[in-house]
């Protein structure tokens, strides 16, 4: 009787995780990303910072993330395709945490980004943005 538990439990489980990583968390990640590229391409930054979540804007004042995106957009041009390359979902009480990696080729360059988005009962907001591109590589420049 405790095997029939256990196998019961251990499905229930299964159909738990793999219910969490469904395709309606994939797309609102997607859908928030492609967004982010929108607004990006119309350098309107401000738009990005009041879309995030506020503890993004807690840690992160609107002048430094426009003159971060300013840089980039500057160095690199618009984003002309994003292909992901990684995507984790992380549960908890706040809200799930996903986190998104894409390959994203820009009109002067190409670069490796990651999101990190909060879902929670009033949509999908950005929690991180990193960037990696030669380009934006100061260490470089003489």
């Amino acid at each position: 009787m405790k095997l029939g538990n256990r196998a019961g439990t251990a499905a229930m489980l299964l159909s738990t995780l793999s219910w969490g990583c469904s395709p309606m968390e994939i797309g609102a990640a997607t859908g928030a990303g492609k967004r982010f590229h929108e607004e990006f391409n119309q350098q309107n930054y401000a738009a990005i910072y009041q879309e995030a979540d506020p503890k993004f804007r807690e840690a992160v004042q609107q002048e430094v993330l426009v003159k971060l995106l300013t840089k980039v957009h500057d160095k690199l041009g618009n984003v002309t395709d994003a292909t992901r390359t990684g995507f984790n979902v992380n549960f908890n009480v706040a809200g799930s945490t996903m986190t998104v990696t894409y390959a994203t080729k820009f009109q002067q360059g190409e670069g490796q980004e990651q999101f990190v988005w909060l879902k929670s009962s009033d949509g999908v907001r950005l929690v991180r943005y990193d960037i990696r591109s030669a380009a934006l590589d100061e260490s470089q420049t003489q």
